[in-house]
């Protein structure tokens, strides 16, 4: 399938593994110049040269943390300075950690609502008037199935994701005459460091094994195995082409029949 991406230009945002590193691959071997943000220089700037190695388009490496609102200014005025344009935007900020509500102060709030709320609000923003003077754009924000079936054990990042779905919702309807789409997609389990260290965390809280929590996780996937980053980027570039123009304001989940309700 011809997903109509070369030639665009395209932002992904914790890009520098897993899920954005499989993203930003996929978006770059399209044909699409892409443009990679994480906070480590090096593991960034290494993830870059191993993308360019089967890129069709240009591939940037730009380091800056998301959660920080002068790193969103800095990347779009860096991408409108180098190319004068942006069609694509995939917001994957990294998620906060897990713990009980009673666990978590102040702090650990507003850093998770930064990271994972705040960070979408804002690229998104400074991203539309440049997909607006296109007449076209496609926005995905990656979350997690937690906005969908919250647990009170990951109650940090379930607040902050349910409300990027809220966020998207509410601007669809205004920036659809635009030519602009926004999605958001609910993995459940991919096989991700973020993913393993998360089950280590939760093992040492839990004073459990990470082994045995990783198995009934897994067991209780019908899939019954996690996803690779691969296979859930195939659904989110889909989500970026030409071929998906009629889908927005929607959360979607893509995670191996793993949520139970039925929106």
């Amino acid at each position: 399938m011809d997903y109509g991406l070369k030639g665009r230009c395209a932002l992904v945002t914790g890009a520098s593994r897993g899920m954005g590193r499989a993203i930003a691959s996929l978006l770059a071997a399209e044909g699409a110049n892409v443009a990679l943000v994480a906070r480590d220089p090096e593991i960034l700037e290494a993830t870059a040269s191993r993308i360019r190695e089967t890129a069709d388009g240009e591939v940037l490496a730009i380091s800056g943390d998301v959660s920080a609102a002068d790193t969103t200014t800095a990347v779009i005025a860096t991408l409108e300075e180098k190319w004068g344009r942006l069609d694509i935007l995939v917001n994957n900020g990294g998620g906060p950690p897990p713990g009980s509500f009673l666990d978590h102060d102040d702090m650990a709030w507003q850093n998770a609502i930064d990271l994972n709320l705040m960070s979408v609000i804002r690229f998104t923003r400074t991203a539309v008037p440049l997909m607006k003077a296109g007449g076209w754009g496609r926005i995905v924000n990656i979350t997690s199935t937690l906005a969908k079936e919250p647990t009170s054990g990951m109650v940090l990042s379930a607040t902050a994701r349910a409300g990027v779905s809220a966020f998207s919702k509410a601007v669809a309807a205004e920036i659809a005459p635009m030519g602009i789409t926004i999605n958001t997609v609910c993995p459940g389990g991919v096989r991700t460091d973020r993913l393993v260290s998360l089950f280590e965390t939760m093992a040492e809280q839990q004073e459990k094994s990470a082994e045995a929590l990783i198995e009934g996780a897994v067991a209780s996937i019908p899939m019954g195995r996690f996803a690779e980053p691969e296979e859930f980027a195939q659904f989110v570039v889909f989500l970026t082409s030409e071929r998906a123009g009629y889908i927005t304001g929607t959360t979607l989940s893509v995670d191996g029949g793993l949520t139970k309700g039925v929106y």
